[in-house]
C-alpha cells in the first residue's frame, strides 16, 4: 500500500508547527508511509475565494495525490503520543474515508455561541445542506448534529475519486453558506456534510485517534477539556498560542496526564511552576482562549 500523511501551514513557522511536523514526518517513517508538507503554497486559493479555510486540504483537489492508496490529512496542532507505531491506514476497511467525531461538542454547543456556534445554528446548517444536495446527516441519541473533527482525516483512493467527481465544489458550498457564521463556511463542515451523501461510506474512527485538548468555555480560568483515553495515539492541542510553546511544553501536554504537567497557565490550573521555571510562565502567560 503506498499511503501518504499531509500537513499544510500558511504564515511564518512556529515552533509549535515545527515541533508537529517533525513528529508527524518520524511517525509516518515508522508506519511505511510518505510524508509532505506544504508552506505557504497556493493550490485551494486558485479555487476559492477563502483559501485559508481550504489550503490544508490540498489534497482533495490536487492531481498528484491520486496515486496514493491512502491519504491523511493532518492539521499541524496534532501530535503523535511518545512511540506510536499503530498504523492510522490500517483502520480503512474497504470505507471511503475515517473521521472522529467531537462527542461532546453537541452538548458544549447547547450552552455556549462561541464564534456564532451553537446547536440551533446547526439544526439550520444541516437542513441547508439536505436542500441543496440532499445530505441525509446523522445526529447524536438527544437529536442533536454529530460533530466531526478534520483534524486527522483518512481518505483512500476510492474516496478521493467519488469527491473530485460527485461532490459539490468548495465555491459551490461557500457560497450557499452566506448567511452563517464563518465557521460553517470552513473545510471542516464542508467535509462534515459531504461524508453524508449517499454515495459515500464513511467511518467513524476511535476517538484516541484525534483527542482534542481545549477549554470549556471562553472564560479565562474555564477549565480544560482533556478527552484524551488510556490509549490516546493523535492529541489535538487546540489551546490558542499553542503554536508559540517549546517542544518541552507540548510533549508533556501530549505525553502526561494534567497534574504533571507542572505548568502554570491560570492560577486554575493543578500546579505552580517551580521559580526557576519562568522560562515555561513567559511563554504560556498570554493564553486567554481556545478553540472549541
Amino acid at each position: 500500500m503506498k499511503n501518504i500523511i499531509y500537513q499544510y501551514w500558511k504564515g511564518d513557522l512556529k515552533p509549535g508547527v515545527k515541533y508537529s511536523c517533525k513528529l508527524m514526518k518520524e511517525y509516518a517513517k515508522r508506519i511505511g508511509a510518505e510524508y509532505r508538507f506544504d508552506l505557504n503554497k497556493t493550490i485551494a486559493g486558485k479555487v476559492v475565494n477563502v483559501p485559508i479555510y481550504y489550503e490544508p486540504a490540498n489534497p482533495l483537489i490536487c492531481d498528484e495525490f491520486d496515486e496514493y492508496d491512502n491519504v491523511m490529512l493532518c492539521d499541524v496542532d496534532i501530535f503523535p503520543t511518545e512511540g506510536l507505531s499503530d498504523n492510522i491506514f490500517d483502520l480503512l476497511d474497504g470505507e471511503d474515508a475515517g473521521i472522529c467525531t467531537e462527542p461532546k461538542q453537541p452538548y458544549f454547543r447547547t450552552i455556549y455561541a462561541s464564534g456564532g456556534i451553537t446547536s440551533d445554528i446547526d439544526k439550520r446548517w444541516v437542513e441547508v445542506c439536505k436542500k441543496n444536495w440532499g445530505v441525509e446527516y446523522s445526529f447524536d441519541k438527544l437529536d442533536r448534529p454529530e460533530v466531526f473533527n478534520t483534524g486527522v482525516v483518512v481518505i483512500s483512493k476510492a474516496g478521493l475519486k467519488k469527491i473530485k467527481t460527485e461532490w459539490p465544489t468548495f465555491q459551490q458550498y461557500v457560497n450557499q453558506m452566506r448567511e452563517f457564521p464563518n465557521f460553517y463556511r470552513y473545510f471542516q463542515d464542508y467535509f462534515s456534510a459531504f461524508i453524508h451523501l449517499p454515495t459515500f461510506n464513511f467511518k467513524r474512527l476511535p476517538n484516541e485517534w484525534n483527542c482534542y485538548m481545549h477549554k470549556v468555555g471562553s472564560h479565562p480560568n474555564a477549565k480544560i477539556g482533556d478527552n484524551r483515553p488510556d490509549n490516546a495515539k493523535l492529541v489535538h492541542i487546540m489551546f490558542r498560542t499553542a503554536d508559540d510553546w517549546s517542544t518541552d511544553v507540548l510533549w508533556r501536554i501530549t505525553n502526561k496526564p494534567i497534574a504533571e504537567w507542572n505548568l502554570h497557565l491560570h492560577k486554575e490550573w493543578p500546579n505552580d511552576p517551580p521559580k526557576q521555571d519562568n522560562s515555561l510562565v513567559s511563554q504560556l502567560r498570554n493564553i486567554s482562549n481556545v478553540n472549541s
